[in-house]
This record gives C-alpha cells, sequence and structure tokens, in this order.
C-alpha cells in the first residue's frame, strides 16, 4: 500500500472491527425478534407473555437504593462505556513501514520522487518470511507468524542436527527482512521441529 504526494500522511488505518461489530449486531438482532414475538403475542392473545411483564413487575417493586439496580446500573454503564471506547480509540497499528531507496541513490531503480509512504501487512511479511524459509536446505515445511516488532518463524526438518539449520534460517529470514526495506526489521525467532 502506498500513497505518493504532499503533505504526507501517515498510513495508519484503523481495524475494521468486525468482531465487535458482529457480536453487537446478533445481540441487536437477537433482542428484535424477541421484541417482534411478544408484539405478536399481545396482539394475538390480547395481553403481554409472562416473560415480558416479569422484568417490569420486578423493577416496581425495588426502591433506587437497592444494591441489586445498582448493579444493573453499573453493568449496563460499563458495557456502554466499552461501546462508546471501541467506537472512538484507535485501534492497534498492524502494518510496518517500508524504507524506499531515495532518487538520488545510484543503484535505485524503483526510486521514488517526492514524499511517498510505504507499508507491509504483518501478514505479508509473515508469508515472505514462510517463503524464504521454503528455499533453504533441510527445510520440509514453514509457517511463520508477524508482529511488529518480531517474526516467528516455525520449521519442519528432516534433519536430527540441527543446530545449522537453525542458524541459516535465521540468518536467511533476517536478510529477507532487511531486503525488502523494512524500516526497522523486526527481530526473528526460529523454531524448529525435528522429523523423521
Amino acid at each position: 500500500m502506498s500513497r505518493a504526494g504532499a503533505p504526507p500522511v501517515a498510513l495508519r488505518q484503523r481495524p475494521s472491527r468486525s468482531v465487535p461489530a458482529t457480536i453487537c449486531a446478533a445481540v441487536l438482532l437477537a433482542l428484535g425478534i424477541v421484541l417482534v414475538w411478544m408484539a405478536l403475542v399481545r396482539l394475538t392473545s390480547g395481553s403481554w407473555p409472562e416473560a415480558f411483564t416479569a422484568p417490569f413487575t420486578w423493577l416496581a417493586g425495588v426502591s433506587w437504593d437497592d444494591p441489586a439496580v445498582w448493579t444493573l446500573g453499573a453493568v449496563a454503564a460499563a458495557v456502554g462505556l466499552i461501546l462508546l471506547l471501541a467506537g472512538i480509540l484507535p485501534g492497534q497499528y498492524r502494518d510496518l513501514g517500508v524504507r524506499l531507496p531515495a532518487a538520488e541513490e545510484p543503484d535505485s531503480e524503483a526510486a521514488v520522487e517526492g514524499d511517498a509512504a510505504v507499508v507491509m501487512s504483518r501478514r505479508a511479511v509473515a508469508q515472505l518470511a514462510a517463503a524464504t524459509c521454503e528455499h533453504i536446505d533441510g527445510v520440509s515445511s514453514a509457517s511463520a507468524t508477524a508482529t511488529d516488532r518480531e517474526v516467528r518463524v516455525s520449521v519442519n526438518t528432516a534433519l536430527h542436527d540441527t543446530r545449522d539449520l537453525h542458524r541459516w534460517v535465521g540468518d536467511g529470514v533476517r536478510s529477507r527482512l532487511v531486503a525488502s526495506g523494512l524500516d526497522p526489521a523486526p527481530r526473528v525467532k526460529v523454531y524448529i521441529n525435528s522429523r523423521d
């Protein structure tokens, strides 16, 4: 993802927050279905169902200083505050910055003039690390996960002595991340699983 032009704007997208939005939507949908069902019961039978009137009857019998009322109010306030903060606060930054070659560098074929910003997603960094491992001798398969500070590589091999392989994988992934322009390049942790 890149953006060229002035003034430069940091490419820090907010996360989609699809999981909390889906949970909230499912709860509201269920509440709506229950209310429609109760309204239909009221229209057909002429009275509200007992499940609908029971909370109102209970609330009519308690006083304002009742601990249950305070607890219910505190829970409702906490849920509202959590939903409000989820909508206002920006989420965790999920992309890693990539250094672009300057236009005056002699060997820069991909030089960019003007202000530009380029980022790689964590998923792309993990896929790059795993793909790098797959080309190293002795690696049967590899997978990787990435955070903004660290890349964890898990390698499967048929080798019994894995000391050299551990070093080769670590050096190979580290040099590939640096060559890709990640600035700063995340640390690399290598986990070797030896299989017969």
